[in-house]
């Protein structure tokens, strides 16, 4: 009787053991680690690192002193995103990769062979107030639906986006993203664009 508990208990560690190990390797399929980001004011940065699990900083569109730092590897200005990487860097390494649809974050188990990742590029936008030029990624936190035409649909119907894979300022790390929020409810029970939610894991 003894031997039956004895061992019933070591295969209870073994399991559990095996359970927390798999939950903390960094091959990607563990379910990450959630982020929430309020990019609620449009022209604002909000930078951030993954190694480091944290904002490190926000600043408005026009400061350029980022692009000296390597140590953070996306940035959200509401729906939009940088990373370091072409014209938002000096020497980061960075850049992106948009899986193909039908990936999720669960199923991503590493970076799929022949992957090319995007750099950031100044891009000139004309909208509601004119023409704005602005240095980001061609990944977004959201994405619009497009009439025939190809112009969004409006009111905005927003989608979501595919999973990504960030490489990081250093070109070191590879990180899958899901993002899973873009508006939230505000104190006075109103819908705020640029509440971010994320989930993320190495790779």
């Amino acid at each position: 009787m003894k031997k039956t508990i004895f061992f019933l208990a070591a295969l209870t560690a073994a399991l559990t053991f095996a359970s927390c190990d798999k939950n903390n390797g960094n091959n990607g399929g563990d379910t990450g680690t959630e982020v929430s980001i309020e990019a609620t004011k449009t022209g604002q940065w909000h930078y951030f690192s993954f190694a480091q699990n944290q904002e490190l900083g926000v600043a408005d569109d026009s400061d350029t002193s980022w692009k000296e730092r390597t140590d953070w590897d996306i940035a959200i200005n509401k729906y939009s995103i940088r990373t370091n990487s072409g014209d938002s860097t000096t020497s980061g390494q960075g850049g992106v990769y948009t899986c193909e649809a039908g990936v999720t974050f669960a199923s991503l188990t590493a970076v799929p062979a022949g992957a090319t990742f995007e750099a950031d590029k100044t891009v000139t936008e004309t909208g509601m107030g004119g023409e704005t030029t602005t240095t980001k990624s061609t990944a977004t936190v959201i994405q619009f639906q497009l009439d025939a035409n190809g112009d969004k649909v409006m009111p905005p119907v927003y989608l979501p986006s595919p999973v990504y894979i960030f490489r990081s300022a250093d070109g070191s790390k590879h990180y899958k993203v899901s993002f899973t929020q873009y508006q939230g409810i505000g104190a006075d029970g109103a819908t705020v664009s640029g509440r971010v939610k994320f989930t993320y894991a190495e790779l």
